[in-house]
């Protein structure tokens, strides 16, 4: 299986995000500049070490849990991971469905194929690699937080030496109970921002080792899709090794405990490398007094123009519209749930008059490998589920 050196996933990235100019942060009305958090989900044929970016995302916001959407047409994560992983997804469904209405009847795809069950897979030695431009928000990132907290903000946490994992019942809320490692937390880290349901990059990537990146929906159709490696920005030289002892904690070790899995699903040896390439819209390459962009940004190989999202929905859409097809983010529950039921017409026993909610519980496998995740006595149990009443809805 190849892997390219984490210099050349890092630049496939940095560069095809630099080619879309109008998309880069521009500073505030009042003059102060904004940095952005880019990440990029990579893939390599075998035999080449030649990148393939299928999808990038920056951004670093969320929706409070007051203002989540019922509907599907909003993202309630807009954290650059987050996005880049929904990018992926939409990639994949659009490339079997591209796949699937060939004229020849055969499968075109130089990434994908149907094994003998009749589910999608990738092609064997094809890795899947994925770029961050900064250490992802949660577990990996906790100790470098503590040892760098801005006094104001530290002293809205509790800092006491002696918590510890086994006395963190549930998720934390942002940094809270920051010098405690193996917590699962919830997102935004500052402690002045309005709580949200959505859990952290780190607990999200730890759960995509096991589950793999697809989903659900993807997961009806398609084998897991895994990670082989994360690339990782901004880590100084002589931190790395530490730097590396936690990611690694945070999105391998602290899963090591789990119960037996479905069949399809099990842990896969994942890479934490880390990249010299810098990234010129990053905090660290922004002059002193810049502030996180409210804007997100999502472009997906092959599938159009990039979207610029602002509080979850595409930049310049009304409420009154949002909910419209061509009005919607391609990433959003609501679109990806329609990908899937182009897919799923072809297939008798998918049943996509039910809402979003019961098709994804309808999908057994999947739904049992997350529950040995979640339940009491499981790796992420503790895990907040924003539940059917925001995913009650058809298409």
């Amino acid at each position: 299986m190849s892997h390219p050196s984490p210099d050349v996933v890092a630049s496939a990235c940095i560069n095809l995000y630099a080619t879309h100019h109008k998309f880069h942060p521009s500073p505030r009305s009042n003059g102060i500049p904004h940095y952005v958090v880019l990440a990029g989900i990579v893939l390599v044929a075998p035999g080449t070490d030649t990148p393939h970016c299928i999808s990038l995302g920056t951004g670093s916001k969320c929706l409070p849990a007051s203002r989540l959407s019922q509907n599907g047409d909003a993202l309630h994560d807009s954290h650059a991971e987050i996005i880049a992983r929904r990018g992926a997804v939409r990639w994949l469904f659009e490339e079997i469905i591209r796949a699937t209405s060939a004229s020849s009847g055969k499968c075109t795809s130089s990434w994908i194929e149907k094994g003998g069950d009749g589910m999608w897979v990738l092609k064997a030695g094809v890795s899947v690699h994925m770029y961050v431009s900064t250490l992802p928000c949660g577990d990996a990132s906790t100790l470098s937080l503590s040892l760098a907290q801005e006094p104001e903000m530290a002293a809205l946490k509790s800092t006491s030496s002696d918590v510890r994992p086994t006395t963190v019942t549930g998720a934390s809320r942002g940094r809270d109970n920051y010098s405690a490692l193996g917590v699962l937390r919830t997102k935004p880290g500052r402690a002045d921002s309005p709580p949200t349901l959505s859990m952290s990059c780190s607990d999200k990537i730890a759960a995509w080792t096991l589950l793999g990146i697809q989903g659900a929906l993807l997961s009806d159709i398609m084998r897991p899709v895994y990670l082989n490696s994360i690339i990782i920005g901004e880590v100084e030289v002589d931190a790395r090794r530490t730097v590396l002892q936690e990611c690694e904690r945070a999105f391998v070790h602290r899963l090591r405990t789990h119960a037996p899995l479905p069949e399809l699903f099990s842990s896969q040896p994942i890479q934490i490398l880390f990249t010299d390439v810098s990234f010129p819209s990053s905090r660290s390459q922004s002059v002193v007094g810049a502030l996180s962009s409210y804007e997100a940004f999502s472009w997906i190989a092959d599938v159009g123009s990039p979207e610029v999202l602002v509080d979850g929905i595409k930049r310049g859409v009304s409420t009154k519209h949002r909910h419209l097809p061509n009005k919607r983010p391609r990433i959003c529950k609501s679109s990806i749930y329609e990908l899937y039921s182009r897919e799923a017409d072809h297939i008798p026993q998918r049943r996509c008059n039910l809402t979003y909610y019961a098709t994804k519980q309808s999908i057994i496998d999947y739904q049992a490998a997350k529950r040995k995740l979640r339940e009491e006595g499981g790796p992420l149990w503790g895990w907040i589920v924003s539940g059917e009443q925001w995913e009650n809805f058809t298409l």
